[in-house]
């Protein structure tokens, strides 16, 4: 934080933290919006958020092809980057699994087996992130499935593709 001092021992902020922590107080920023702009997280609202839940985080570098499939697993997604299994063991609310992704990748959802969907905190967050295909997704729309993720699709035995989405650059 920068801090200068003025006369007589007191301290002046920096303009841009003292507007960020105002903004913050009246609310005109939510932590959860902020975090939006570099990860989102994501659950089925089939199995909640104690299960299947994932933390999709930016990083650098090239496009990739990412498939994210629920399958007969009740408690994980299973992720594969350019065919690459890199499912997270953990995915829960407390430590949802982290997927890095790129700018330019291209997800692909889908449903293989049991019921699964993918839900996220709000449509803006998920916009925020992603720039979805709607006419390879199934239906987006609301969701009340699981407190906190309001979101998304709804449940589905069998979906290929479930959603499709690019990566977009953060806001």
């Amino acid at each position: 934080m920068h801090t200068s001092k003025a006369g007589h021992g007191s301290t002046l902020w920096c303009p841009s933290v003292t507007a960020l922590l105002a903004a913050l107080m009246l609310g005109a920023i939510s932590p959860g919006n902020a975090l939006a702009q570099t990860s989102l997280k994501a659950t089925c609202p089939e199995h909640g958020a104690a299960n299947m839940t994932l933390e999709f985080v930016r990083e650098d570098g090239q496009g990739r092809k990412v498939e994210i499939t629920g399958d007969n697993s009740t408690s994980l997604w299973t992720v594969k980057i350019d065919g690459k299994d890199v499912t997270p063991g953990t995915q829960t609310d407390k430590n949802p699994g982290q997927v890095k992704l790129h700018v330019g990748d291209k997800i692909t959802w889908k449903i293989t087996g049991s019921t699964h969907g993918i839900v996220f905190p709000t449509q803006k967050d998920a916009e925020a992130m992603f720039d979805f295909d709607a006419k390879q997704s199934k239906p987006l729309g609301k969701s009340t499935s699981v407190t906190g993720f309001t979101w998304g699709t709804d449940k589905f035995s069998a979906a290929d593709p479930l959603a499709v989405a690019t990566v977009k650059k953060a806001p």
